[in-house]
Order: C-alpha cells, then structure tokens, then sequence
C-alpha cells in the first residue's frame, strides 16, 4: 500500500466519522479493514460510539440551543437520528468481531505453517555414550528408561526423569541430549514457550554437534512459529537451512512462506 493510498483511506474514515459516506462507500471501507487489518487503527469509530453509549447520549441528535423546530418534524427527526446511531453502532460491532474472527484465521493459517509434532525418532537415548565409569554407566540407563517411558507417552514421567538428569548433567553432549528431548516432549504437548526454552538451551550448550544443533534450531523455529515470534522463526529457520543437513528443503519452503508474510519479498515474485 503506498501513500496515496493511506491518505485515500484515512479521508474515506474521516468521511465515515461524519456520516458522509452513502452504504455503498461503507461497504468497501469495510472490506478495507477486512483486506488491511492495520487500517483499523485508524479508524476512530468504535472507541467514539462506545464513548458516547457509556455516557448516555446521542451523537446524532441536535444541542439543546439549536434552531427550534416543530414538535413533529423535530421527533421524526430524532427518530432518524436514533436508529442511524443504532445502525452504525451494530455496524461497528459486527465489524470489530469481523476483525477478530480475521486475525483469528490468520494465526491459525500461520501455525499451521509449522510441523504439527515431532516424531519420537527424534528423541535421543544414551547408547553410544557408555562409559567405564559406573555412575556415568547409571546414567545412562536413567537417561534411556526417561525416553522409554516418552516413547510409551507417559510424559510426566519423561519429563521428572530428564529434569532429575540434567542436575546431574551440568554440561556436555549428554546434557545437550537431555534438553533437545526435553523440547520435543514440551512441544509434542503444545508447551511451545517451555519447548522454545529448552530448545534455545540446547544451542548454548558447550559441546553440540552437527546433527544436534540442526534440530534445535529447526524445532526451535516451528517452537517460535507457533508463538507468533515470526522474525525470531525465521532466523532459527534460516539457520536451520544454511546447515544443508535433512532439514534444508522444509526449512527453505518455510523461509519463502515466512518472506513474504515478513513483507522481504512481495507475494508475486515467490516461485
């Protein structure tokens, strides 16, 4: 939308305020809002008709030290006057609902963009890091009896298990595991804000390889895509893709969906 087009708008609201607009004019605006949900910003309408209906009066009807009118014509006057102000009221209404039913569907179609659940594949037991040590060795079979027990989706369980672990595990690869399991257990429970934590936890692990820190960043951006944290997504996405692992061709279809919505790119010119 260019600036021609914003000054066109905001005098079709300021038309609208005054009553100057015919139903015609008002059913286009209304698409406006509909189409451009940022113009509702502009429109003044609704917080003017709440104002004037919480106060008890009636913006149509003519000050007291007006010109007199007879007694008739002035009640059919008024009469007008009120059930415009009704109309225009119920109008606004109907139009601030439309508005929330838009952006309702528009987050929905956005999460939808994201990956529903995460395999349990993609849980990662403790097998090849056995050591000779015992405690470590004891580890180990805790770490793989808290991903049976998600692998059975017994999730409360998992969870209490990986959490006991990682007091124990301050820090290496086995911690990294521990908290990349921990994300997909929170985020296969739609615990998104917990997922993205344990997720952004994982990447500043101090050891992580590469197979490791493709998946947090992957699953951290559909986290981050189902919060509504679209810049954010889309460069956890981005990095993602730039590690041209197994990840990269979903990663690139959610970059070119995430462009366009971000305004990086301009709808025609996606392929």
């Amino acid at each position: 939308m260019n600036n021609d087009e914003k000054i066109e708008i905001l005098k079709k609201i300021d038309r609208y305020i005054r009553g100057k607009l015919n139903q015609e004019e008002i059913d286009k605006l209304w698409m406006i809002f509909l189409q451009h949900p940022e113009t509702y910003k502009w429109f003044e309408t609704e917080l003017h008709l709440q104002s004037l209906i919480k106060k008890g009066k009636n913006p149509f009807v003519e000050p007291e030290n007006s010109t007199e009118q007879p007694d008739e014509p002035r009640k059919a006057s008024n009469i007008r006057s009120i059930r415009t102000w009704i109309m225009a009221a119920a109008a606004s209404v109907l139009l601030v609902m439309g508005l929330q039913f838009f952006s309702m569907s528009e987050e929905e179609s956005i999460n939808r963009w994201a990956i529903s659940s995460i395999d349990h594949s993609e849980l990662m037991g403790a097998d090849i890091l056995r050591s000779d040590d015992e405690d470590a060795a004891e580890l180990d079979v805790l770490m793989n009896q808290a991903l049976s027990a998600a692998y059975e989706e017994e999730f409360e369980e998992a969870i209490e298990t990986f959490n006991l672990l990682l007091e124990q595990e301050s820090s290496g690869l086995k911690n990294a595991r521990i908290k990349l399991n921990l994300g997909i257990i929170h985020y296969n429970l739609m615990d998104y804000d917990q997922a993205k934590q344990h997720f952004q936890s994982v990447l500043e692990s101090d050891e992580i390889d590469s197979n490791i820190e493709e998946k947090a960043w992957w699953f951290l951006g559909n986290a981050q895509l189902n919060l509504q944290e679209l810049s954010e997504a889309r460069e956890a996405v981005f990095n993602a893709y730039s590690m041209d692992g197994r990840f990269q061709n979903p990663a690139l279809a959610l970059l070119k969906k995430l462009d366009v919505r971000l305004g990086y790119i301009p709808p025609d010119e996606l392929e």
